[in-house]
């Protein structure tokens, strides 16, 4: 588009980015001959370039989505779950303790509760 003899304000407004995004990646293609993202310091990342896309897409969709949505979101198509915390497996091992000198009789009444929940595999 900028080699067509578009104004970078075009080109940005065409997009939906700001026009310095297109400025500063025109200055980085006239200086490297490339626009991919450069080696970073610091932390590793933690999603890889189908998660961005993914990710990118859902925001577009859900302009109103926080960060913390789309993170939630994120980890439930992913399937992977935050860590539980020892409070958390406290709490889990307690109920676990209360709950297993059961009778069946006690449990079907939480399955057939819960019976439209339930999946079969």
């Amino acid at each position: 588009m900028i080699q067509g003899c578009w104004w970078q304000s075009d080109v940005a407004r065409e997009l939906g980015v700001c026009q310095s995004v297109i400025s500063r990646l025109a200055s980085r293609h006239r200086t490297t001959g490339r626009v991919c993202e450069r080696p970073r310091s610091g932390a590793p990342r933690v999603t890889d370039h189908n998660d961005d896309q993914y990710l990118r897409t859902y925001a577009l969709r859900h302009r109103c989505a926080t960060a913390t949505q789309l993170q939630a979101h994120l980890r439930d198509v992913r399937g992977t779950r935050t860590p539980l915390t020892p409070r958390h497996r406290r709490e889990r091992l307690q109920w676990a303790q209360d709950h297993v000198t059961w009778t069946m009789k006690q449990w079907s009444t939480i399955l057939i509760h819960n019976l439209p929940n339930l999946f079969l595999i």
